[in-house]
């Protein structure tokens, strides 16, 4: 017996040691430092091969690359060539994770390897390597080296543009007719063999062996490594399963995933579960060892064998169940508590008395009042801002959010707690926001008279306001690209958007989309309130009620002009007699006449000269693209913040300088231009 069970554990390691080696190999083909012929691509040398040709890739979405917004600002990718080559409306936004993607890719033949390069944009403190895994074997660390020479692989810096050569291939001239066929690039993960992707791509082993082998020198058809590629040889174009186009744009995900990924397991699965194997592997050989030690001391005592055998059969059971559920056992693991959750955690959101909020406000004295019926407080040593609303809105308010620290963002305004009354009225408490409301810098208010700047002039300097208006879109990014489902603000406007002691940026309102908005309680200060709150909403939802992240981005676009002209979404006409003047039609006449004095003479005059012009038009252009009436011509929140970080990087070198740029530039730039 006891012979028999140490077979058996011998076996399972080997098992293990093999899987762990294999993933070794695939980890070794990535790194920087390796060896390999194989890193650098597929080779082009062969009479009769192409020298370039257009293919596929298979890309499958995972934490790096989740949506459409971030295949083309992190890749340079097309969202309308993905969306046609798979079969989905170009307005889907978020992907179900790893769902595998086809990728165009124009393949070439340059130094002796095929690739298909594309440009990368990077962020800050990643590398070579982690950009080679985040693509999980469409290139390697080598790879990218080679085609970014000078450039340090770690450590980069942030929006570095590197070239990125994708692994990919082209067939002999005379594979091609009479038949079509391409080779198709797969990034293997754990669990694939040959014979289940002919199977899958309809197409035979032998092919695939074909092309691989005469492609790659080390390439071993009977052990597929995860973190490798295969060329696999398909005719006609690719169909990854059917998917079907979104009914509202921006917010649903395909109604169906591709038919490949019900055949396999998550693909950054197989990492947890081998380093969790490879513990246990060490753990069982070590145990092993020890009770076969044991056995042979004991083989004449019998009771004690039995015993034995029954911690074997205990141990053997524990190894399976490791082997099969890739979860280490012993109670003291890590991981085990995380899995459970046995212990609840404390709610974030705190229940507030009405007479801690009294005393927090001094019986809310009017020395605390802010604006409306927003008052400053102090509750435990913190500031907070404390709301009054009408109870029956507390139960409209998404408290979801703020149960757990899953969507904290640091440009949101934080619930903090309620406070519920048996009355008509009840409280709701905010992080506080010392500098008040965009809104009270660019147009003045009640909240900057009372406590801010009321003895003094005091302005937004240009870089302030561009760092504000990316502070802004970092957060709609959040909402609309990392929140799964997508979440709409639906009430973006500069009396919502609060600064902090640093005039960092941070939106108020979130998780309170379906509350009523109730305009009496915190008016608006300009000659006609209703139709300034009107000047922020999108044409699709004025007339046909269609809710959706694009009426988040035209408010936003509102926002931009505001800060831009310091003037208000709506006003009254300087001549009797006529409509109230919008800042959207405003600035399209502008930047349609070219007409650089007239965009100076808009501008707010509190800047001066002391902005940068060319920024200003690349504002006003992008605020003019965000309030277009087609809701598809708008820009991404991702689009927004990649356009708006570099804005923000050329006015804090030029902050203090006077701007005297020449006035032949032309104002209006193609929308390919400013996104």
């Amino acid at each position: 017996m006891a012979v028999l069970l140490s077979t058996v554990l011998y076996l399972r390691a080997l098992v293990l040691f093999t899987s762990i080696a294999a993933s070794a190999l695939g980890q070794n083909l990535l790194s920087c430092e390796t060896t390999s012929p194989d890193a650098s691509g597929y080779r082009c040398r062969g009479k009769g091969l192409q020298d370039k040709c257009s293919t596929y890739v298979i890309l499958r979405t995972n934490s790096y690359y989740s949506s459409l917004s971030n295949l083309s600002i992190y890749l340079g990718l097309n969202r309308f060539s993905i969306a046609e080559a798979n079969g989905f409306s170009a307005d889907t936004e978020f992907l179900p994770k790893d769902q595998p993607l086809l990728i165009p890719a124009d393949c070439e033949c340059k130094n002796g390897f095929f690739q298909a390069n594309l440009t990368r944009t990077t962020l800050k403190g990643e590398s070579f390597y982690s950009i080679a895994e985040s693509l999980e074997g469409l290139t390697t660390c080598k790879a990218i080296q080679e085609k970014n020479p000078g450039v340090s692989p770690w450590g980069l810096e942030g929006k570095r543009r590197l070239l990125l050569p994708l692994r990919c291939s082209c067939p002999y001239e005379y594979e091609i007719n009479p038949k079509s066929r391409l080779l198709l690039s797969y990034p293997v993960i754990e669990g694939d063999t040959i014979s289940n992707l002919a199977s899958e791509f309809n197409t035979t082993t032998e092919a695939i062996v074909s092309a691989n082998s005469r492609s790659l020198e080390s390439f071993k058809p009977e052990n597929l490594i995860p973190f490798t590629s295969l060329l696999i040889p398909i005719n006609g174009d690719p169909v990854l399963g059917s998917q079907v186009k979104p009914s509202e744009p921006n917010v649903h995900f395909p109604a169906t995933r591709n038919s490949v990924i019900n055949r396999h397991k998550k693909s950054r699965m197989w990492k947890i579960g081998v380093c969790i194997a490879g513990v246990v592997v060490g753990a069982v050989i070590a145990t092993a060892a020890v009770l076969l030690v044991i056995l042979r001391k004991k083989r004449k005592e019998k009771n004690s064998a039995k015993d034995t055998d029954v911690e074997l059969q205990q141990l053997s059971l524990s190894v399976r169940t490791v082997s099969d559920k890739k979860v280490s056992f012993g109670s003291q693991d890590p991981l085990d508590g995380q899995i459970l959750h046995t212990t609840p955690r404390k709610p974030l959101l705190d229940m507030y008395t009405i007479d801690e909020l009294r005393k927090a406000t001094e019986d809310f004295n009017s020395g605390n009042h802010i604006e409306g019926t927003v008052y400053h407080g102090r509750l435990n040593g913190k500031n907070v801002a404390i709301k009054r609303t009408k109870t029956e809105n507390i139960a409209k308010v998404e408290l979801r959010f703020f149960q757990d620290a899953t969507h904290y963002h640091p440009n949101i305004i934080r619930l903090l707690g309620t406070c519920m009354t048996e009355g008509p009225n009840s409280f709701l408490v905010f992080d506080y926001a010392k500098n008040g409301s965009l809104k009270d810098w660019l147009h003045g208010g009640l909240a900057m008279k009372n406590q801010f700047i009321s003895s003094c002039y005091c302005f937004l300097t240009w870089s302030q306001r561009m760092r504000i208006c990316l502070d802004v879109a970092v957060a709609l990014q959040f909402m609309h690209h990392v929140m799964n489902p997508s979440y709409v603000h639906r009430n973006i406007k500069s009396r919502n958007i609060f600064l902090d002691e640093d005039f960092n940026a941070k939106i108020g309102n979130f998780g309170m989309a379906r509350c009523v908005q109730d305009e009496t309680e915190c008016p608006d200060l300009s000659t006609n309130p209703v139709s300034w709150s009107l000047g922020y909403l999108s044409p699709e939802y004025l007339h046909q009620g269609v809710i959706s992240p694009g009426m988040d981005i035209f408010a936003y676009g509102v926002v931009l002009l505001e800060v831009l002209s310091g003037q208000t979404p709506t006003s009254r006409p300087e001549k009797k007699g006529g409509g109230s003047v919008w800042l959207t039609e405003k600035i399209k006449t502008i930047l349609q006449s070219e007409s650089a004095d007239e965009l100076r003479e808009w501008m707010d005059n509190a800047l001066g000269e002391n902005y940068s012009f060319d920024g200003a038009v690349t504002l006003a252009n992008l605020a003019k693209a965000c309030t277009e009436e087609d809701p598809t011509l708008r820009p991404t929140a991702g689009e927004i913040v990649e356009k708006l970080s570099r804005l923000v990087e050329e006015s804090q070198e030029g902050e203090h300088m006077l701007i005297s740029e020449s006035c032949s530039k032309p104002l209006v730039k193609e929308t390919s231009a400013i996104l």
